[in-house]
């Protein structure tokens, strides 16, 4: 009864919220509804892996004045969304969440959508039979949503998203959960089309880029045995191929050592265990002003035996220096959303 009157009630605001603040400039409401399949990081709980039912609430405001957005041809949006997600035999129950979102056009008719937030689950203590045990770690976790939409109509989008809850191992237990997600959501409120300021001459960018990075990062072990931080070193190659001058889409190869690893290959004397690890990654870079936004995900080809998941993500922010090619920044690495290690980086980008 209460779920249900949870979902009415959002209805009822998808609706009537519009009502209000719909002739601001730039701004809009959306309300959307969308069908998602819950997997659960640890696989000892797959039987929990569920078809979800959510419908969301957003309010956008689109930027046209600066001269930046002008000059590269593409205006962000920025949001807030609120969200709630029915889990049938939901392992912690249903999901309410709240995220910060930026909208960044890819064409006329594609956009991506970066949202970082806060999550919470009505029944967070874990259903298998252990009621000490929080399920989902916290009370409060992290719920990144990363969407690709396709505006079908005038007052209509399709949405393509990733979604992960989770608290980074901050606190035990963390079985983290992942949403693959198809949606709709609908415009409410007037459509403003920016118009682009003539310019005398197009930007000009480099089509594609070879980089490197170095990184020095923290790791924190696991075992009982040797808690605490250790160092993690990492060397990325990248190719970049730019779509505009403000995204780029490529991929890495990462070789990082960890030290963990080492030290427990010296403690158990494993002389055929190797520290070194090996991946490669497939992502995008968007540029906002000197700051940029990577994300990437792929495959480990080669890991330690003590990594049972076999993909890698990496997120991270960077500041890009004068005329870009030299950066720095900060990011996470994880597999499945824990989070192995915090790197931070110095890079420098080869182009044209």
């Amino acid at each position: 009864m209460k779920r249900s009157l949870s979902i009415a009630l959002l209805l009822i605001l998808g609706t009537a919220l519009p009502l209000h603040g719909q002739n601001e400039g730039g701004s809009h409401w959306e309300v959307g509804h969308g069908v998602s399949y819950m997997m659960t990081n640890n696989s000892s709980y797959s039987h929990y892996n569920a078809v979800t039912y959510g419908i969301d609430l957003a309010w956008w405001y689109r930027s046209f004045g600066a001269d930046y957005w002008r000059v590269h041809r593409h205006y962000p949006s920025f949001g807030l969304k609120a969200s709630y997600v029915f889990i049938p035999r939901g392992v912690a129950g249903d999901r309410i969440g709240l995220v910060g979102l930026l909208r960044r056009p890819l064409g006329r008719q594609w956009d991506l959508d970066i949202g970082l937030g806060l999550s919470a689950y009505t029944r967070p203590f874990s259903l298998t039979g252990d009621s000490l045990n929080i399920f989902i770690g916290s009370l409060i976790n992290c719920l990144i949503d990363l969407s690709i939409s396709y505006r079908a109509t005038e007052h209509s989008m399709l949405h393509l998203s990733l979604l992960h809850t989770s608290n980074g191992m901050l606190y035990r237990p963390n079985q983290g959960l992942n949403y693959l997600q198809v949606g709709m959501a609908y415009w409410l409120g007037p459509i403003r089309t920016a118009k682009p300021a003539r310019l005398d001459e197009e930007p000009h960018w480099s089509p594609s880029e070879f980089g490197v990075a170095l990184s020095l990062g923290t790791v924190m072990s696991r075992r009982e045995e040797q808690r605490g931080y250790y160092p993690c070193y990492d060397l990325s190659l990248h190719f970049m191929h730019y779509l505009s001058p403000t995204f780029a889409v490529g991929g890495t190869l990462d070789f990082w050592y960890n030290d963990v690893d080492s030290r427990q290959i010296a403690r158990t004397g494993d002389i055929h265990a190797f520290p070194l690890y090996v991946s490669a990654l497939a992502g995008f870079e968007a540029f906002f002003g000197p700051l940029s936004i990577k994300a990437g995900i792929g495959p480990n080809l080669i890991a330690s035996n003590e990594v049972s998941i076999p993909f890698y993500e990496r997120v991270g922010a960077y500041y890009n220096f004068g005329d870009g090619r030299h950066y720095a920044g900060v990011a996470l690495n994880a597999h499945a959303g824990r989070i192995e290690f915090i790197e931070w980086t110095y890079g420098y980008r080869l182009r044209e």
